[in-house]
């Protein structure tokens, strides 16, 4: 079913949060954008944890990879089944 502009009522739920200087979307269970990040700790096809300065936000999942990434951004795609905050 479609609403007036033309979207379906299914389209995928987007959540942001500002954390400092980290800014993060996450599209569903399956996309995170991660802007103002200082860098990657780990990552595998089960855990990517990244460093926001004071603490780690970390995603666990599977087939987690990195689809892009510049010196402050990052794309995560995957399926996600956690994020955690680590101080």
């Amino acid at each position: 079913m479609r609403n007036k502009k033309g979207k379906s009522k299914r389209d995928i739920p987007v959540i942001a949060a500002n954390l400092g200087s980290l800014h993060m979307e996450i599209s569903g269970n399956r996309e995170v954008i991660i802007e103002g990040n200082r860098g990657i700790i780990e990552y595998n096809e089960n855990s990517i944890k990244i460093n926001a300065g004071k603490y780690i936000v970390a995603f666990c999942g599977r087939g987690l990879h990195i689809k892009c990434m510049n010196e402050c951004d990052v794309v995560i795609r995957g399926f996600i089944t956690s994020v955690e905050y680590i101080m």
